[in-house]
């Protein structure tokens, strides 16, 4: 199914802020010189999370740039299970300044974020995604976690940017039937079977990947492929009844929510305070960008006396 033509004032671009912070964090450590504030504090992701938010701005295709953040290491799937996400290294040290950085920018520059206590960002970029959607915007998310692909739908796609050299790309319904074999609203169905390494999420032993795709092709869902548990072969029956309990928590932990409260959004068209936005540049020894977004001043200066 091919995404419709949108405007762009019913674009919406939501941003998964911790993702753009680790790839500019990891993919410019082997620069020979990093930059550093007056502080000396260590800001190349925050160089690259600014130079990326500014294409975004003018590129011009968006009504308005949302950005969504982690809280911490607590979570409520962590709760439900505790080895979840355990082989994952720590956030180093010296980005976690950063990160706080990139909240004062963000409120400097007049782009709104959203952070919930208890839940990881795609909880709160899924919540933002329907709500969005329910006021009638199209969705664009940007982030490379292939978990996000389950809010993709007629109105809703996710930008996986690609690396240095590499074209970003937009994944739509289609591609997710294309390379997972799923429908996007079954990839938490599939992970309660098969499982996901990358989560520290078990899967079922001996479940072959062609089997999963064709029992949510025949069943739709796991809780219906149990319902049905009667007309399985036995090996099959025999894999899923004695693991029930935890590809059901599987699927729990594998579904993002999207009915959190997070109070009011802002959807309001893109107002970028560019003023705010030099005064952070050079506070923070970012030189690059100073001339670039000091001649945007001139230029809206120069169209307000017109």
């Amino acid at each position: 199914m091919e995404k419709k033509t949108s405007t762009i004032n019913n674009q919406i671009l939501i941003i998964d802020g911790y993702h753009l912070l680790h790839k500019g964090y990891y993919g410019s450590l082997k620069r020979s010189k990093l930059p550093r504030n007056r502080e000396g504090i260590l800001i190349n992701a925050v160089y690259t999370f600014v130079a990326n938010i500014n294409d975004f701005i003018n590129s011009n295709k968006y009504r308005t740039i949302i950005v969504t953040f982690d809280v911490g290491k607590g979570c409520w799937r962590k709760e439900l299970y505790p080895e979840y996400k355990a082989k994952r290294k720590d956030t180093p040290l010296d980005l976690i300044p950063q990160m706080q950085l990139v909240r004062e920018f963000l409120t400097f520059i007049n782009i709104p974020w959203y952070e919930k206590e208890n839940f990881e960002g795609d909880d709160v970029m899924g919540t933002i995604a329907k709500l969005s959607n329910h006021l009638g915007y199209d969705v664009h998310i940007l982030s490379n976690d292939k978990d996000t692909f389950q809010l993709i739908n007629d109105k809703t796609s996710v930008i996986v940017k690609g690396n240095k050299n590499e074209d970003d790309e937009e994944i739509c319904e289609q591609t997710v039937i294309e390379k997972l074999g799923c429908l996007p609203i079954q990839i938490p169905d599939l992970k309660s079977l098969m499982g996901d390494a990358s989560d520290n999420i078990k899967g079922v032993r001996g479940m072959h990947y062609s089997t999963a795709i064709e029992l949510l092709k025949k069943y739709q869902n796991i809780e219906t492929v149990f319902q049905n548990i009667k007309n399985m072969d036995e090996r099959n029956k025999e894999r899923l009844l004695s693991n029930k309990e935890q590809i059901l928590l599987n699927k729990k932990i594998a579904t993002i929510q999207k009915n959190l409260k997070l109070g009011r959004i802002d959807f309001r068209p893109l107002k970028i305070n560019y003023k705010r936005y030099a005064y952070f540049l050079k506070r923070e020894r970012m030189w690059a960008f100073v001339s670039l977004i000091e001649k945007k001043i001139d230029d809206k200066l120069k169209i307000e006396e017109e």
